[in-house]
């Protein structure tokens, strides 16, 4: 499949919770334009179905430019089971990571245990998998991406770029480096708005929308090391801060430890403005990762007027383009797209084409068609991995 079409990705599956803070963009007036086909376009196409595609976001966002920031958890922890396995990560051969306990124990070191795991199945993995997924659907030509990680310390692994070549390669250093200390949720933020605001390596977009997708399986340990409420205290400030200049934080808690003790991750996500996703099985972040709108639009509904039939399969990206397979009639077809802020408040955007039946296949339509049941193969796979761990668990039990 072509990079150019790689954006045309993803499933959904709503296993989530969500807190959208409404200091963000969420609430503002939606926009909407189709960009493919142009108004009158004359279609020729053995399929009955067109490719409809464009831009959505909010009247509260000043450019069509968007900046993303996916900012990791690679604390000890991370090497844990994710709940399931990845066969995205077939290509790397099995990568075993050793952790001998601390002694004595550190108060504020969190659930990770000692032994060897297998990095190939962890949550670490999960993290990298599913930011693949965000890349994958996301728009070179306007969206810049970048990446950070957080451990012990943090680190820019990546500044932003329209080249996700390099955000690809730096993603798989990443697991290729695994694990490495404690939670400085602090570190990776202030890194981040430093990046986004033009104090760092990452060249400054005044006018872009800003927003970092942040992954955590636990709460922050450092940088104090007193186990008091300081460290989420700090979490949130700097949370604060990033929401002031216009940077909204997207929380994706993953797992026992991070919904065992929330507030930093709740609070960040909302003094930032940004949303707060738990994930009980921390792999399931693969098919919740794009629920999130960087542009502050809920969803997209695309209708043929004139045969009164809605889209066959739609995707509306993280960073708001949107792509539809609309049924079409032989003549004249009116198509329209309908985008709905969380508020409920909508923008449309209307073409007409004409359609005639023919022997050429439109590639670019295949290609989508084909994302969206790879999608729905993810959502059939995670669903069926939980049913057989229950399964497991219910015959282990009558032993």
């Amino acid at each position: 499949m072509s990079r150019s079409c790689a954006w045309f990705f993803q499933a959904v599956i709503s296993l989530s919770l969500l807190i959208t803070s409404a200091g963000g963009i969420c609430g503002a007036e939606p926009t909407v334009q189709i960009r493919s086909p142009k108004d009158g376009s004359q279609i020729t196409q053995e399929q009955g179905y067109v490719l409809v595609s464009g831009k959505v976001a909010s009247r509260a966002t000043r450019s069509s430019l968007v900046d993303i920031f996916l900012v990791l958890d690679v604390s000890n922890s991370t090497a844990q089971y994710a709940g399931v396995e990845l066969p995205e990560f077939s290509e790397f051969p099995n990568f075993y990571w050793y952790r001998e306990r601390a002694r004595p124990p550190l108060p504020c070191a969190g659930m990770a245990r000692a032994g060897g795991f297998n990095l190939r199945s962890s949550i670490l993995a999960a993290e990298i998998v599913a930011s693949r997924r965000l890349l994958s659907q996301l728009n070179p030509e306007t969206t810049r991406v970048g990446v950070i990680t957080f451990g012990g310390q943090a680190w820019l692994r990546q500044s932003l770029t329209h080249d996700f070549e390099q955000v690809r390669s730096a993603l798989d250093s990443i697991y290729k480096r695994g694990p490495d200390g404690g939670t400085n949720m602090v570190g990776g933020i202030r890194v981040a708005t430093d990046e986004l605001s033009g104090k760092g390596e990452s060249e400054k977009y005044l006018d872009s929308i800003k927003a970092l997708f942040f992954f955590t399986d636990g709460f922050p340990t450092l940088p104090s090391r007193d186990c008091t409420s300081t460290n989420a205290d700090l979490a949130i400030d700097a949370a604060r801060r990033a929401g002031k200049a216009g940077i909204s934080v997207h929380v994706f808690a993953l797992g026992e430890e991070a919904l065992s003790q929330p507030r930093a991750a709740i609070g960040i996500a909302r003094e930032s403005g940004g949303t707060y996703t738990a994930v009980s099985r921390p792999a399931d972040v693969l098919a919740l990762v794009d629920k999130v709108s960087a542009v502050g639009l809920d969803s997209i509904q695309v209708t043929n007027e004139t045969i009164q039939q809605k889209a066959l399969q739609s995707r509306l990206a993280v960073d708001g383009f949107f792509a539809s397979a609309v049924p079409v009639a032989e003549g004249l077809n009116r198509i329209q797209v309908l985008g709905r802020a969380s508020d409920g408040s909508v923008a449309r955007d209307v073409i007409t084409v004409h359609y005639e039946p023919g022997k050429e296949r439109s590639l670019a339509l295949e290609v989508f068609l084909e994302n969206e049941k790879r999608s729905l193969d993810l959502e059939v796979s995670l669903e069926e991995a939980k049913r057989l761990k229950l399964e497991i668990e219910r015959l282990g039990k009558e032993r």
